[in-house]
């Protein structure tokens, strides 16, 4: 993403995980499928990235097709796949300690950069890409 004004302009990397997470909640519905079905070229670009996934091939390859599958979306809807900005995942202070017992949704196959904090109670969410239920595990850090 590049953010632009005031005389300068400022880049923000998306990395892969974060778009294979995104990539991967869309799989569970119809709306991006449906955008790429409507342009002959971007179906295969679609399916190639689905592929990927579920091959476990997190490759400089299926990040370009997650990229066109943004610049598409964005060409459509007016804005793209990914957040217009992007937040660093929380770092617990110097000398805190990382045990807070907190836990987030992780992909059992360590592509994506999960789904969330885990809520007591709460039911695992899927992988669209798999079915398999996503695990709990410590807060990224």
């Amino acid at each position: 993403m590049s953010l632009t004004g005031a005389g300068f302009e400022v880049s923000v990397k998306m990395e892969l995980p974060a778009k294979i997470a995104i990539f991967c909640r869309e799989l569970g519905e119809s709306t991006l499928l449906g955008i790429a079905c409507q342009d002959k070229d971007m179906e295969p670009v679609y399916r190639r990235a689905e592929e990927s996934l579920k091959a476990d091939l997190a490759s400089p390859e299926l990040e370009a097709d997650l990229d066109a599958l943004d610049l598409m979306v964005r060409a459509v809807e007016g804005q793209g796949l990914y957040p217009s900005a992007t937040r660093t995942i929380f770092q617990p202070l110097p000398g805190s300690g990382t045990g807070t017992g907190a836990q987030w949704w992780t992909c059992p196959r360590g592509l994506c950069a999960g789904r969330g904090r885990v809520k007591p109670g709460q039911a695992p969410p899927t992988c669209a890409a798999t079915g398999d239920s996503l695990i709990a595990g410590p807060l990224p850090g």
